[in-house]
């Protein structure tokens, strides 16, 4: 901005620097007597390095009148008197230095956040409700970029997002702007459905072993095995369960088999049961599965040894799940049971579903059921009564799912309702699917399905918009489905494994 020209007298000829301050002298000490040649100022702050020739400064300070001649206002800006129109107004009790112009390059400015102390600065960018906002603040200069990697900052962000809290380390070191950046890279996956995919599918291995005589010189070939072993399902895949390191299934085959997430390869199988492994649960100390046998077997996750089989239901165990204290098994047989987990002894039977049972989940002392009668109901653990029922489907439910605030339900009426848990109101429903919602698994975020037309969809769990929609990963009926925040593994009557990673070559520390 270029600085205003001197005041000039009534015949156009330029003031002298004493005339300008005897009259502004003067107007400042006749304010009680307004006179035609009563002139009004008003101050302009001018960027300069050395001020003009004879000129001086001037401090405004709020007040009475009270400008004052000083010798250094600031480094670099001095105040020139100019007159103000007449036709201007000016409100007498308010005084401020002019706006600065930051078109003009000279116009010298005050980074105030770089100022604070480094902990308050910090602090202030803590606010920031969008990380795209601290990543714009942060090519501001360098004394902000450095602000704005701080690790303190980065944590704010990190732990505004609850479900990314639960995968931490209680202690240590964090570099938070990375594990913020990770994650954003997997969340951007998930919005395009970028996938790598592979499948464990169990193909045949040819193995060729050869003896020789060593008593022979020089030695022959004595005679050629031929060994064909399958590595993977003989049969239909009924169930799956997997985390960093392992996947988890069962299958019609009676086998329950163990695979490396890292080489996708299997490495130990169960056998037990005398029928189809139609479902199975673990922890870190335990697994437990039902079988169409109709009993359930207790497995040490240390040993991979049966601790305990459990008999009582009448027909095939559809679902298991379990806590610190129960087992819940429910059956074809229409009841469901509960089981001392330490002690492995029956303690009670709730019934009260007019089908088969076909999934429980347990959280706390309540345990949700849904069956084949198309009702959901709640029961409370401890007493076996049935607490809340839930109606709104048309057809039978197949699954079930419940986090202890919702319950997520699939059926063959081809929908998936989201329920509230306290209220039993339905406050969404997903429709897509054309055939029965067969499994489902659900976080903060989303909602995964499958489904016998072969499919494989992520639903928002808000707003129930299909959000992905794999049709071609399965030949045939998905039966079970699961995902994490990097993965979807779902398995199929195809006898195949599918795992759709979505954080492939991305470091998956403290993320899953």
């Amino acid at each position: 901005m270029s600085s205003s020209p001197p005041p000039k007298t009534a015949t156009g000829s330029p003031l002298s620097l004493k005339k300008v301050w005897r009259y502004f002298h003067q107007s400042l000490h006749s304010s009680s007597s307004k006179s035609q040649h009563h002139r009004e100022f008003r101050t302009i702050a001018t960027s300069s390095s050395c001020p003009p020739h004879g000129s001086r400064s001037f401090t405004n300070i709020s007040g009475r009148n009270s400008l004052s001649p000083t010798k250094n206002l600031t480094k670099n800006f001095s105040l020139t008197v100019v007159p103000v129109d007449q036709t201007s107004r000016i409100d007498e009790g308010f005084y401020q230095v002019a706006k600065p112009s930051f078109n003009d390059k000279t116009t010298a400015t005050i980074d105030f956040l770089t100022q604070l102390p480094h902990e308050i600065a910090c602090h202030i960018l803590m606010f920031l409700d969008d990380v795209r906002c601290l990543v714009s603040a942060s090519a501001v200069s360098k004394a902000w970029h450095c602000l704005c990697t701080d690790n303190l900052v980065w944590k704010q962000s990190y732990t505004l997002n609850k479900s990314w809290m639960r995968t931490l380390p209680p202690v240590g070191f964090l570099d938070y702007r990375d594990l913020y950046i990770r994650r954003m890279w997997v969340a951007d996956r998930w919005k395009k459905g970028a996938v790598t995919t592979s499948y464990l599918t169990g193909r045949l291995t040819n193995y060729t072993i050869e003896t020789n005589t060593i008593f022979a010189d020089p030695p022959v070939c004595h005679s050629t095995l031929f060994l064909t072993l399958r590595l993977g399902h003989t049969d239909s895949i009924y169930c799956v369960q997997f985390d960093a390191e392992k996947i988890i299934t069962g299958s019609r085959d009676r086998t329950i088999k163990f695979w490396s997430m890292k080489t996708r390869k299997c490495i130990r199988t169960l056998t037990g049961h005398d029928q189809s492994v139609l479902c199975l649960e673990y922890d870190k100390d335990t697994m437990i599965s039902g079988s169409s046998d109709c009993t359930i077997i207790v497995w040490c996750m240390q040993t991979y040894k049966q601790v305990k089989r459990l008999r009582g239901h009448s027909a095939g165990v559809l679902d298991i799940c379990f806590d610190d204290k129960y087992i819940i098994s429910c059956s074809k047989d229409t009841t469901i049971r509960i089981w001392d987990r330490t002690t492995g002894d029956w303690l009670r039977s709730l019934q009260g579903h007019r089908g088969p049972v076909n999934a429980v989940q347990l959280r706390g002392n309540k345990l949700v059921s849904g069956s084949g009668d198309a009702l959901i109901k709640m029961w409370d653990t401890e007493t076996g009564e049935c607490i809340r029922q839930f109606s709104g489907h048309m057809r039978g439910l197949a699954c079930v799912q419940f986090d202890g605030k919702r319950i997520v339900s699939g059926s063959n009426d081809q929908c998936i309702k989201v329920w509230d848990a306290e209220t039993g109101e339905c406050v969404l429903t997903c429709e897509g699917h054309t055939d029965l919602v067969r499994a489902l698994h659900f976080d903060d975020d989303r909602i995964v399905s499958g489904s016998y037309d072969q499919s494989v969809r992520v639903w928002d769990i808000r707003t129930g918009a299909c959000l992905l929609n794999f049709q071609s990963g399965h030949s045939s009926w998905v039966f079970d489905v699961m995902l994490s925040a990097t993965k979807i593994v779902s398995v199929s009557q195809d006898k195949t494994i599918l795992i759709m990673d979505f954080a492939h070559d991305i470091e998956l520390k403290h993320i899953e």
